[in-house]
């Protein structure tokens, strides 16, 4: 299928329901062009037992040696989701320079938080011993995600309960949710509604003084994880003395900011730019 005729298959479907839906988005992932100087380096590596607890590795195609590691938590309100569904991101990614890692993690119904949280520590544990087998230099170690994923990801980063010997050099957060209670939807009800102690669940509330840097992604037009989740993360992150660079774009949607990585949405919004402008400037 050529761009043009994927365009159009995206466009008749919904882009939207592209990263919300899993069949859509398998069949995105399928027909959308890949960067081509990137490779899936390693798939389903096991972080622990059960079939949702395994990640691929992505590089470029011209060798890893000592590259910066990314851990890329998907999104999908931690009831949907699949890493065999994200390779366009993971490629995209490998695509900057860095060795990417795309964990599975556990799923409701199967689990409640913290479960999600404790998978997603586990894997970020198991990178870390690993990676370097792969190229990863794991003292430079990234966590992103996008929408569920990049809450996954900022907890791990805030709550020292997680993965409190492992250093973060950086942390993305595209359409993150980090101050949503009292629960209002569905899939926030289902995921945290059960925990007798919700304040805890909330990202907000774990903001400590840390050497990571920070880059918060957002878009005003966001009807799903509003932009006042990331805004006023910054504001609590910059007070407590942490480097945050906030980036808000007009007229995309909340799937957006994560298919502007793929090679066919690029034009949508300048994000993949920001973020490879932001990991250069990191270091």
């Amino acid at each position: 299928m050529n761009k043009r005729s994927f365009l159009s298959f995206i466009g008749l479907s919904g882009l939207a329901a592209a990263l919300s839906g899993c069949n859509t988005l398998s069949a995105f992932n399928t027909l959308t062009p890949k960067d081509g100087d990137s490779e899936r380096l390693a798939r389903d590596i096991a972080y622990g037992d059960g079939p949702r607890r395994s990640y691929d590795i992505y590089g470029p195609r011209k060798g890893a040696q000592n590259l910066p590691v990314i851990v890329f938590f998907y999104g999908g309100g931690w009831n949907s989701g699949s890493k065999d569904d994200y390779a366009w991101m993971g490629r995209s990614l490998a695509a900057l320079g860095y060795v990417v890692a795309m964990p599975d993690y556990r799923l409701v119904p199967e689990v409640r938080y913290p479960d999600f949280l404790t998978d997603s520590a586990a894997a970020v544990r198991h990178v870390h011993a690993n990676i370097a087998t792969h190229g990863g230099d794991p003292e430079q170690l990234i966590l992103m995600g996008h929408s569920a994923g990049a809450y996954n990801a900022m907890m791990l980063t805030l709550d020292p309960q997680y993965i409190p010997d492992i250093a973060i050099k950086a942390m993305i957060g595209l359409a993150g949710p980090y101050d949503f209670y009292p629960y209002d939807v569905e899939s926030t009800i289902n995921a945290f509604g059960q925990w007798p102690r919700p304040r805890e669940t909330q990202p907000i509330n774990h903001v400590r003084k840390l050497d990571t840097r920070f880059l918060l992604i957002h878009s005003r037009a966001d009807t799903i994880a509003r932009v006042r989740n990331s805004e006023v993360m910054a504001q609590k992150l910059r007070a407590s003395g942490n480097a945050v660079t906030l980036k808000l774009y007009d007229d995309i949607s909340h799937q957006d900011t994560a298919a502007a990585f793929s090679v066919p949405f690029r034009n949508k919004a300048p994000v993949r730019k920001d973020v490879a402008e932001f990991l250069m400037a990191v270091g």
